[in-house]
């Protein structure tokens, strides 16, 4: 969180540890000034740990295992935790009422986003809705995005998913231990298709490298004041050759590849469109729709934009829960079991499950909503900004402050979802789930939805996602036996299930064992290639 800025290796001149005193002191009044002005009647903060002079919070602040800090924070003071640090402020909310109420409710003043100076000035994030202050140009960019990822507009796409999940078969059948190449592979493949009718090279591909190098800036700069110069913009006119200044460095690294995964594969399609041969995408579908008119530049320019963040939103997510299943599944057989009696009853042996069975297989689905509960994948969410002061349960929260929906503590509150720690699908599987054709999806309302965000902000790619994820498990399950690893004596190798902290939480390297359910299972497999 802010605090990493101790990981920049500052070491700018004293005239720079001046101007910083010098600011922050300046911001501070400032802030206290217009707080007290908003806070008429005087209300406290929300709870947390006491600041120390000027740096407030700052040593309170997560350097490394952020999940594990704010958990811990959670339980010490309980549904909101204020933090304070520089002039900045912190607010993560641990209660799946409190973040309705905020989020939902009150979405009108807790929509923004915070406007970072690494990100979006230096490494050029700005193109993205996801990162856009919530006013009238985030509303355009979000209903192009709606229009081509709706709930109704989705199966549109499963042809394309379920080619990958067959070949995401052939794949863990030949080379299984490849386990975390292949799931990026796989979902690489299904949204460049998705997103711009791109067959993607199996090996070495343009497009996905730009694009991994620009997440990975992303991923780095995620969390307000990550880099100092997101506490003291005047920083960015430093010149480049003073030292401490690395972070310009690796924004001008950064912002060459967000630019290339934005516009390389765009300029493919035109190209391709202009020549004929291009295929149905979602940046195809929406060229095609526009008239020549005034104005079509920026269309044009919003439909890419868009289709440059698909990547950003959904390839790691993508790649997160897969793996947290699998984990899953090893360290839980009897799910498996259970799984792949309702798959033998439903399907059979003689094909791999399709999206029609869907609603027929209850578990399944269940399995799913469990995984995202279980490990979510974005365990800190993506934070919110309030435009202006208000209060919550007799504290206020000034305007400005950055507020943090933090869903690990929300998907494993004990009173929600006993033993939360265990991975129990039943608990998804209510009387209505065990009937055929009960497929319900989340609404705002159900604890669950915390997976995918919150208030305005909810993840509008989220249905397309979902039938990624579940047409994938479906036929892993369908096809495979997964378990322990066995070391040299034949004796299965002990896991711990550990995952990685930050924006995008995965599991740590794990052994395991994958083969497929008999001969007839491996034939199928096979025939996907020419099936496809």
């Amino acid at each position: 969180m802010l605090s990493t800025i101790f990981s920049e290796e500052i070491t700018l001149y004293h005239t720079s540890v001046f101007f910083l005193v010098f600011f922050t002191l300046c911001s501070l009044l400032r802030r206290r000034r217009a707080q007290q002005l908003a806070n008429s009647k005087g209300l406290p903060h929300p709870p947390g740990p006491n600041p120390l002079p000027i740096v407030g919070n700052l040593f309170d602040l997560a350097r490394g295992n952020e999940t594990g800090i704010y958990e811990r924070l959670a339980k010490e003071y309980g549904e909101l935790v204020f933090l304070s640090a520089l002039g900045k402020h912190v607010l993560v909310v641990n209660s799946f009422q409190a973040a309705t109420e905020l989020f939902d409710k009150r979405s009108a003043i807790y929509s923004d986003r915070a406007q970072a100076v690494m990100s979006h000035e230096l490494m050029g994030w700005d193109f993205s809705f996801a990162h856009m202050r919530y006013g009238e140009r985030w509303k355009k960019h979000r209903r192009v995005f709606h229009r081509q990822f709706q709930q109704a507009i989705a199966p549109a796409y499963w042809s394309i998913q379920r080619r990958e999940a067959h070949a995401l078969l052939r794949r863990l059948l030949h080379s299984p231990e490849n386990l975390d190449y292949h799931l990026r592979h796989n979902a690489a493949a299904v949204i460049m298709s998705v997103t711009y009718g791109i067959t993607i090279a199996f090996t070495g591909d343009h497009y996905i490298r730009l694009a991994e190098k620009a997440l990975e800036g992303m991923a780095a700069a995620a969390r307000p004041g990550a880099f100092l110069v997101d506490f003291v913009p005047f920083l960015k006119h430093i010149p480049d050759w003073v030292p401490g200044t690395s972070f310009k460095r690796k924004a001008q690294e950064w912002r060459a590849a967000v630019t290339g995964m934005k516009d390389a594969p765009f300029a493919t399609v035109v190209n391709d469109m202009k020549d004929g041969k291009a295929t149905p995408s979602f940046v195809c579908n929406l060229l095609n729709e526009l008239d020549v008119k005034e104005g079509v530049d920026d269309d044009i320019e919003t439909i890419k934009n868009c289709a440059g963040l698909t990547y950003a939103a959904g390839a790691e997510s993508t790649v997160s829960t897969l793996a947290s299943f699998i984990l899953a599944i090893v360290l839980y057989p009897e799910v498996q079991a259970k799984a792949q009696d309702e798959l033998d009853r439903v399907v059979g042996r003689d094909r791999l499950p399709d999206f029609s069975d869907r609603p027929s297989l209850p578990y399944i689905s269940a399995i799913i909503k469990e995984v995202l509960r279980w490990n979510p994948v974005a365990p800190l969410g993506f934070p919110h900004m309030s435009t202006q002061g208000d209060e919550l349960n007799g504290y206020f929260i000034p305007a400005g402050t950055i507020v943090i929906g933090h869903s690990r503590a929300i998907l494993n509150d004990p009173i929600v979802f006993p033993e939360p720690r265990r991975f129990n699908p039943d608990r998804f599987m209510s009387e209505q789930d065990k009937c055929p054709n009960s497929n319900r999806h989340l609404s705002p309302t159900d604890p669950l939805s915390a997976s995918f965000g919150y208030g305005r902000r909810f993840c509008p790619g989220r249905y397309v996602g979902e039938a990624q994820v579940w047409i994938s498990v479906a036929c892993i399950l369908s096809s495979f036996n997964i378990g322990p690893a066995l070391d040299e004596m034949g004796l299965p190798i002990e896991v711990t299930p550990g995952f990685t902290t930050g924006m995008i939480c995965h599991p740590l390297p794990f052994r395991f064992s994958m083969k497929p359910r008999g001969e007839s299972a491996k034939v199928l497999i096979q025939q996907t290639e020419f099936n496809s």
